[in-house]
């Protein structure tokens, strides 16, 4: 007999487990992955705010976007 013990330990095993890291950053506001590796110089990649950190294309756009 689990209980309801026996199912909370499986559930926070599972949520403990990290997703594979490949190098790759995260939008800072929606945390898609974004094709900018970790290891890029600031200064070479695209939507990236300072202060903030890296965001994707639509959140740039949607926050920075011109009228």
């Amino acid at each position: 007999m689990t209980g309801i013990a026996g199912r909370t330990g499986r559930l926070r095993a599972q949520q403990n487990t990290k997703p594979r890291e490949d190098g790759c950053e995260r939008c800072v506001c929606c945390r898609r992955q974004v094709d900018i590796r970790k290891d890029t110089d600031i200064e070479f990649r695209p939507f990236y705010v300072e202060g903030a950190g890296q965001l994707c294309y639509d959140c740039y756009s949607e926050l920075y976007g011109r009228s």
